[in-house]
């Protein structure tokens, strides 16, 4: 009986060691070799050539106006007509619609662009958000 536990400990023993050399053994190098089609090599080319043309970062917007959605785009066409150089875009968060313009990477340039908009629309105000640089 002291001979099979013997037996069955050392056969134990016997099997972890094995277990180890092979987790350890195992540090062969190799190659890896991926094929792909051509056309995901032409999507992913695309791909790269779009992230090159427009880049989102934290910047800074000036919101003229919050309200409806007609007079949202009343506003928008008013200044454009005024301001035709600085972008636009107009943005729906329930229930009210926000126009906010410009994309200023610095507080300081879109503190700079208030001095004249406050002129037209003294309710303006700067917001931290995301902008495209094209």
């Amino acid at each position: 009986m002291r001979y099979l536990m013997k037996y069955k400990l050392l056969s134990f023993l016997f099997f972890l060691i094995l277990c180890q050399l092979n987790a350890f053994g195992q540090t062969k190098e190799g190659t890896v070799r991926i094929e792909s089609s051509a056309h995901i090599d032409e999507m992913v080319a695309q791909k790269k050539d779009y992230n090159k043309t427009v880049e989102t970062l934290q910047g800074y917007k000036i919101q003229i106006y919050y309200g409806s959605e007609k007079e949202c785009y009343e506003v928008k066409d008013e200044f454009s007509s005024l301001f035709s150089e600085i972008p636009t875009s107009i943005i729906f968060s329930t229930p009210q619609w926000k126009l906010q313009i410009g994309n200023y990477r610095t507080r300081l340039e879109a503190d700079h662009a208030m001095v004249n908009i406050k002129k037209e629309y003294p309710a303006a105000i700067v917001l931290v958000s995301e902008i495209e640089i094209e």
